[in-house]
């Protein structure tokens, strides 16, 4: 699989915000945590990935609301939406309507830890889940660096 090159050990929140920040995996530990039980992993076929675990982490609209999405004119939260990059290259798209303005915004977190333990290398420390998706794991980034926030 993927080696030691891969752990991410921070992410970079940039793009269509007031200030640009990074976030380091020990200061991720600090940050209030929600905790999702009963995760299942569903790929994009419905086939499951995984046993249901307990994931706890940061909320991802929590770390944008530090960093300060951009929203000037009336129209700018039908416009914008976010990016999250794996360092293996791989992504997934959020509205910034899905992440402010729904109950899945509730369950799109940073996971830090799995049934209670450190993600594995293999999760690369920090990976992001969308945990009310039907579907989760299309939007499964593991090694995850980056979160851009971009205007259509």
């Amino acid at each position: 699989m993927y080696g030691q090159e891969y752990v991410s050990n921070s992410i970079a929140v940039h793009g269509e915000v007031a200030t640009p920040r990074t976030f380091s995996y020990v200061e991720l530990l600090t940050r209030p945590q929600v905790t999702v039980e009963g995760y299942v992993k569903l790929c994009g076929s419905g086939k499951v990935k995984d046993v249901p675990r307990t994931i706890s982490g940061v909320l991802l609209r929590d770390l944008l609301d530090e960093a300060r999405i951009w929203l000037d004119e009336h129209e700018g939260p039908n416009l914008t939406y976010v990016v999250a990059t794996g360092k293996d290259g791989y992504k997934a798209l959020f509205s910034w309507h899905e992440l402010f303005n729904s109950p899945a915004g509730e369950g799109v977190i940073v996971a830090l830890t799995k049934d209670g333990a450190p993600l594995g290398m293999d999760e690369g420390r920090l990976c992001l889940v969308s945990t009310r998706d039907e579907r989760p794991g299309p939007r499964r980034i593991r090694y995850l660096s980056s979160v851009e926030v971009r205007r259509i």
